[in-house]
C-alpha cells in the first residue's frame, strides 16, 4: 500500500499507482480490475485517474468498479427499506423517548430474564447502525409484544404481529447484519481486504 501526500488529483494518483507497479514489479498486463470510491479525481474521463489511465494504457482490458463499501451503502436506496426502517425506528422511539415507558420496559425485560436489557438507538449519520437496531428489536420482538399487550397498547407493536411486514423485517435484519459483518471484516490490519491485497501482489 502507498500513501498520497499533498494533492490528490488524478495525475497524483496515477503517479503513485505507477510507482507501486515498479515497486512490486507488476506488469500492467496483470492488472485486471481497479476499484474506486467514485470520486471525480478517480473516475473523471479527462483529468481523473480513470481517464489518465486509459490515455497512458490504451487498449487495456481493466475493469473499473465501485468499492464494496459504497455498493452496500447504495443498497439502502435500491431496496426501498424505508417503510420497514420507519416502522422499527418509530417502535424504538416509542419505547425510549418516554422516560416512564422506557423504565417500565427495562424493568419488564429484567423480570422476564431477557438476554438484553434495552433496545438500541438508531443513528442516521451511520446508516449501518440500522443493522444493530434491527437485530436487537428482532431478538426482543416477543418481549416487546408482551410488554405492549400488558400495557393494553397493542397498536404500537402491530408491525411485529403482521406476517407480511414481519417477513420484510426479517429479510432486512439478515441483510443488514451481513453488511455489518462485512464492514467489520474489511477494517484493521488483518482485514480480508488487506489479505486480498497481499495475495494480489503475488503475480
Amino acid at each position: 500500500m502507498r500513501f498520497l501526500k499533498g494533492t490528490t488529483k488524478g495525475c497524483d494518483i496515477l503517479r503513485v499507482f505507477q510507482e507501486g507497479l515498479l515497486t512490486f514489479k507488476v506488469p500492467i498486463t496483470k492488472v485486471c480490475n481497479i476499484t474506486t470510491d467514485g470520486a471525480p479525481n478517480m473516475t473523471g474521463k479527462n483529468s481523473g485517474f480513470l481517464g489518465l489511465f486509459n490515455q497512458n494504457y490504451p487498449g487495456n482490458n481493466v475493469v473499473f468498479l465501485h468499492c464494496v463499501i459504497h455498493q452496500d451503502a447504495l443498497c439502502k436506496f435500491a431496496l426501498n427499506m424505508k417503510p420497514v426502517l420507519d416502522a422499527v425506528v418509530k417502535l424504538e422511539n416509542t419505547i425510549r423517548s418516554r422516560g416512564l415507558t422506557h423504565r417500565q420496559f427495562r424493568d419488564f425485560l429484567q423480570s422476564v430474564q431477557s438476554e438484553y436489557s434495552d433496545v438500541l438507538y438508531y443513528t442516521k449519520v451511520r446508516w449501518l447502525s440500522a443493522g444493530c437496531v434491527f437485530e436487537r428489536v428482532w431478538q426482543l420482538k416477543d418481549d416487546i409484544v408482551s410488554f405492549f399487550h400488558d400495557k393494553q397498547c397493542s397498536a404500537k407493536c402491530e408491525m411485529l404481529e403482521d406476517t407480511e411486514r414481519l417477513s420484510d423485517f426479517a429479510f432486512f435484519t439478515d441483510l443488514l447484519c451481513h453488511m455489518n459483518n462485512l464492514n467489520v471484516k474489511m477494517q484493521g490490519k488483518k482485514s480480508i481486504y488487506r489479505q486480498y491485497l497481499g495475495t494480489s501482489q503475488n503475480f
